[in-house]
């Protein structure tokens, strides 16, 4: 129990400095954008900064969550390719025993020894 509970905790912890990291980039980028823009006042650049920050976070947020479902629907497609690959190897195992049980016993019905 404590384990799941250290993960979680490491997972939230991870959630949040890879968030302020994201946060620090897209402000700096809008930093970056505001300063290509030196007429601006400084209100209307605090405004510039502000909604090209929304922006960049909005972006990456939707772009996480595209790449977090593609994730999930290839894992399911994964998971029932293996499932069925399995179906399969048992289904030829068992068919392949079956055939060399049906051969010996066939082989001693006859009366010979198989090698």
């Amino acid at each position: 129990m404590e384990q799941n509970e250290a993960a979680a905790g490491l997972a939230e912890l991870e959630g949040y400095l890879m968030s302020r990291a994201a946060h620090h980039t897209a402000a700096v980028e809008a930093h970056a954008f505001a300063d290509e823009l030196p007429w601006l006042g400084r209100a209307e650049r605090e405004d510039v900064v502000h909604l090209y920050t929304a922006r960049h976070l909005a972006r990456t947020r939707n772009a996480l969550y595209e790449i977090a479902g593609r994730s999930h629907e290839l894992r399911e497609e994964y998971a029932r390719r293996y499932q069925l690959l399995r179906r399969r190897v048992v289904a030829l195992a068992l068919l392949g025993g079956t055939t060399v049980l049906t051969t010996v016993l066939a082989l001693l019905t006859i009366g010979l020894k198989p090698r």
